[in-house]
């Protein structure tokens, strides 16, 4: 007598099989969305953070070694000879001269200009720093981060000219951010108390620390990006990378109701720490390391893990 076996059904799956190991995966991938929301939310907050600090320590030894600030910083500010022709995103219907438009959040700087004659002070307090040339940023560029910079600006009376007929003089100022006063923004952002700054003494300049910069190939290797969550908001659409702020004596004679009288002789031009740039949305100041920090201890309290 033969007996036959269905070998060849046996081998595969049925319909129905098949059909509830998709389901059982589908719920797992849904059970572990969170998780890797998570984890993207932590990678992004430590690195941030990590950056900063990073940042801060790189800008340091380069002070000590070279007993100067690093050229070729980035200006912040848009760039008079750009055309605003073929703008994209943030910077259509660019002003030149004015704040980056590329910025996360441009609101927490003011345009100021530097003039011979009238601010020798502060143009002295950034050369005595070796802060004469700065790199332009480009509006009229799609690439707000790695291909947002033109040429170069001199300060004025500090060019090849020593005339100071073709140089910007235009810096980007922390000014008050959300309803905190200038104090406060920078007392958040980089440490200390309120009264440890005084607007009437100095200027708080910001300065991008881009590709260009000199600490690249002294004592960093690459200058670093943000990626916020929002990927319509990453460096290509928005200007990612990191900020050097700047203190710069501006005044001999004036007098701060906090702090005293101002310096009678002109200060170098002192770094003072950097900062990340984010959206209004996230914060309306600019971000330090200790801010840094803590916005990822809110948001991994806010993930219950």
């Amino acid at each position: 007598m033969k007996y036959y076996t269905n070998k060849a059904r046996q081998a595969g799956m049925t319909l129905i099989e098949l059909t509830v190991v998709l389901l059982v995966l589908i719920g797992l991938a849904g059970l572990m969305i969170p998780y890797v929301g998570s984890f993207v939310q932590k990678t992004s907050d430590s690195t941030s953070s990590n950056n900063l600090a990073q940042l801060n320590n790189a800008t340091m030894r380069f002070t000590v070694d070279k007993n100067r600030l690093p050229h070729h910083l980035e200006s912040l500010i848009n760039d008079t000879a750009a055309t605003v022709g073929t703008a994209t995103g943030a910077c259509v219907g660019a002003v030149i001269d004015e704040v980056y438009c590329g910025l996360q959040n441009n609101a927490v700087f003011t345009a100021t200009t530097y003039a011979a004659g009238t601010d020798d002070i502060a143009i002295a307090s950034l050369a005595s720093s070796g802060l004469e040339m700065f790199v332009n940023s480009n509006p009229d560029t799609s690439d707000k981060t790695f291909n947002s910079t033109t040429g170069m600006y001199y300060l004025p009376t500090q060019g090849p000219a020593g005339d100071g007929s073709d140089e910007a003089g235009i810096f980007a100022v922390v000014n008050a951010g959300g309803a905190a006063s200038a104090r406060a923004h920078l007392a958040d952002a980089l440490g200390g108390a309120g009264m440890d700054y005084s607007t009437t003494c100095y200027d708080y300049i910001g300065f991008g620390i881009g590709d260009r910069n000199e600490l690249i190939g002294n004592t960093m290797t690459s200058a670093p990006v943000t990626f916020p969550e929002d990927a319509t908001l990453g460096p290509v659409q928005r200007y990612g990378h990191y900020i050097a702020i700047v203190q710069v004596d501006k005044s001999n004679t004036a007098s701060d109701m906090m702090t005293g009288a101002c310096s009678e002789v002109t200060e170098k031009a002192k770094f003072l720490g950097t900062v990340m740039n984010v959206p209004a949305s996230v914060n309306a100041n600019l971000m330090g390391v200790g801010q840094a920090l803590g916005q990822a201890y809110t948001n991994q309290a806010a993930a219950g893990n």
